[in-house]
């Protein structure tokens, strides 16, 4: 082959690798909220529960978060991790909400798909949450009930926007924990494949006697930002090698490709 044909075939190559899919930039919760002190509890629960790496694997996701003085009524209720992992499932959107988005909604309202509803243990629309914009300009968010669409559990409303990063993850802060009797009753572990994963990982790595402790909320908010710190690490390098080694290997086919050719 002759070289101009031979450079031909180098440019075409090239050009097929600038448009070669690579992984997205991985989000990472744990660090987002690490910035934030009062809601190192918060972060804290997302780890303890595993529910920090199944946000940083979504590519579109709004997690509500609430702040340490929030989480005390959450703290109150003594739930089982399970029931646990639930409610704060509740607060976890599968969908991107900033805060121009939430004054944007059409018609006022609309009612959103939570990572509860996406595990499978949610009944019915119980896993839906419902975001709607009252008078004065206040946004609201309230988890749906199965069945009964008259029942109403309380709104929790939208208080600042503590991080966006468009399309891909918005943390908002809301005044309150939000639950529902869905997310709070038991449920059998074998519910979800997920959840049998999270409870395998959980037991193996805490001793019999520890596993109540460990996941019931800690009143100390500082020991929770360190926990919170430690699973933020973990969790960031989430998705970033299986890209960059797939883009480096066809780089050397084309090196390679381009000297044969010359």
């Amino acid at each position: 082959m002759s070289l101009p044909g031979a450079t031909s075939m180098a440019v075409l190559l090239l050009l097929a690798l600038s448009t070669w899919p690579t992984c997205p930039t991985a989000h990472n919760i744990t660090a987002i909220l690490a910035a934030r002190h009062d809601m190192a509890e918060f972060s804290r629960l997302l780890t303890s529960t595993g529910l920090a790496d199944d946000i940083n694997e979504r590519n579109t996701i709004t997690v509500l978060a609430v702040d340490d003085a929030g989480m005390a009524a959450l703290r109150a209720w003594h739930l089982p991790r399970e029931a646990l992992r639930h409610v704060l499932s509740l607060h976890v959107l599968v969908d991107y909400y900033d805060r121009a988005k939430l004054h944007r909604l059409p018609g006022g309202s609309t009612d959103v798909s939570t990572l509860f509803q996406a595990s499978g243990d949610a009944p019915g629309s119980a896993g839906m949450v419902e975001i709607s914009e009252r008078r004065g300009g206040s946004v609201a968010f309230v988890p749906q009930e199965e069945g009964d669409h008259d029942a109403r559990a309380p709104a929790v409303l939208f208080v600042r926007s503590l991080h966006e990063a468009p399309y891909n993850i918005s943390v908002l802060q809301v005044g309150a924990v939000m639950s529902s009797p869905a997310a709070e009753a038991p449920s059998s572990p074998e519910s979800s494949p997920r959840h049998r994963s999270t409870d395998a990982v959980h037991k193996n790595g805490t001793r019999p006697g520890d596993d109540a402790a460990a996941d019931a909320p800690s009143r100390d908010g500082d020991g929770g930002g360190d926990h919170a710190d430690g699973g933020g690490k973990k969790n960031g390098a989430i998705g970033a090698a299986p890209g960059w080694l797939s883009f480096a290997w066809a780089f050397l086919l084309v090196i390679k490709t381009i000297m044969v050719l010359v």
